[in-house]
């Protein structure tokens, strides 16, 4: 039997991810599910001919949705060609009027529609309403293929939100730097207990009188519990049943800190994460390690640390802590950070209680179970690096 020869046909991820939404939908019409299908068998790399025997249509059916693929699009492939007959014309003025629209968000509209965000079977519909009441007659029967040219022409996507920060801490580099070579002296311990170790030498005999701890509150942690209960998978029914209805029965909030040097994890799960509470971590960590010890805890700028009453507990304190803040908006630099994902991940997920106490003895064991096994995070970033990145 001949083999079938591959021709060369790319389709972006997410083309195929919108084409393949399109065949799932029980909705669309079916020569948009039709020609969804050309596409993606052709970019498997069949030949337009393999395409049309494969699904019993014409070549040349193959070749117009090709050719109207590379012209306009997946918006353009789906649609018909314009029918025979008087051609519509769109003026320069009909189609700055439909760019002006899609800078105006639908809710600052006149009778615009009740969304946040445009879509293009939203934005064309608007077009088609309101373009007599604004002189665009031309616009009576614009598709959303052509509106969505039109936008393409000045890579405009009003349906997608990419975030910015407006307000950005004026002292970030100074402050991020700092993070970074407090991570990088941790390096530099770990790596001489690892040469210490080398040589049979018990690590107790270096004595380095710091301790280095990322700190951060993970708050509004949910507890839910089951209204019935679960039903485990059987032969029959290979997956967790789980009644819809839930109750809720209150928040808790973590207030965690990872040792950066042994990876453990010393933490306190309460009501609230207020000025008390935090005053309650720094006593736990206090008691944790050796008196003479200094104590530098990498924090964010949340206000509870530096309020009055965390102030005066520290003053009480002199020499045994020392805070080094990350900038503003910055939480992300803070280590203790991947460790509130691995509770989200591993231990949280999908998980249902009978009670408030039950969820706080939860996340105490996980803590337990990681101390156990602890991590310890490695970094690499070399000391001319962080120099580097920071050079004004």
């Amino acid at each position: 039997m001949a083999r079938t020869r591959r021709i060369h046909f790319q389709l972006s991820e997410e083309e195929k991810e919108s084409l393949s939404r399109i065949i799932r939908s029980r909705r669309e019409q079916s020569r948009h599910v039709q020609r969804a299908q050309i596409l993606l068998t052709l970019a498997e790399g069949y030949t337009n001919k393999a395409v049309a025997e494969k699904m019993g249509i014409s070549v040349l059916t193959v070749r117009k949705v090709l050719d109207k693929y590379h012209s306009a699009g997946i918006e353009g492939a789906l649609e018909d060609y314009q029918r025979a007959g008087r051609p519509l014309r769109i003026g320069a003025e009909a189609k700055v009027w439909i760019i002006s629209l899609a800078c105006t968000l639908p809710k600052d509209l006149p009778h615009g529609p009740p969304r946040a965000l445009w879509s293009m079977a939203a934005l064309t519909q608007y077009v088609r309403d309101h373009c007599e009441s604004n002189g665009f007659v031309c616009l009576k029967n614009v598709s959303k293929s052509q509106v969505w040219r039109f936008l393409q022409q000045h890579e405009l996507r009003p349906q997608k939100i990419k975030y910015y920060l407006e307000k950005k801490d004026p002292e970030f580099q100074e402050k991020a730097k700092n993070i970074l070579l407090v991570y990088k002296r941790i390096e530099w311990i770990l790596q001489f207990l690892d040469k210490k170790s080398n040589f049979h030498v018990e690590s107790a005999e270096l004595d380095l009188n710091e301790v280095y701890i990322s700190y951060d509150e993970k708050p509004g942690i949910q507890a839910v519990s089951n209204v019935a209960a679960d039903l485990p998978p059987t032969q029959t029914c290979g997956f967790v049943r789980r009644d819809y209805e839930y109750r809720r029965l209150g928040t808790v909030s973590l207030l965690a800190g990872m040792n950066l040097v042994d990876g453990k994890i010393i933490g306190i799960v309460r009501e609230r994460h207020g000025s008390v509470e935090f005053i309650e971590f720094l006593q736990m960590v206090d008691k944790s390690y050796d008196p003479g010890a200094t104590i530098h805890v990498i924090l964010d700028n949340h206000s509870v640390h530096k309020s009055k009453k965390v102030f005066d507990y520290l003053s009480t304190h002199p020499g045994r802590f020392k805070f080094t803040f990350t900038p503003k908006h910055a939480s992300w630099l803070n280590l203790v950070e991947s460790f509130f994902s691995k509770l989200t991940r591993m231990s949280l997920k999908g998980l249902r209680v009978k009670t408030k106490t039950e969820l706080i003895q939860h996340i105490e064991k996980f803590i337990e179970q990681v101390n156990q096994v602890p991590v310890v995070y490695r970094w690499k970033w070399r000391l001319e690096d962080i120099e580097h990145a920071f050079q004004s």
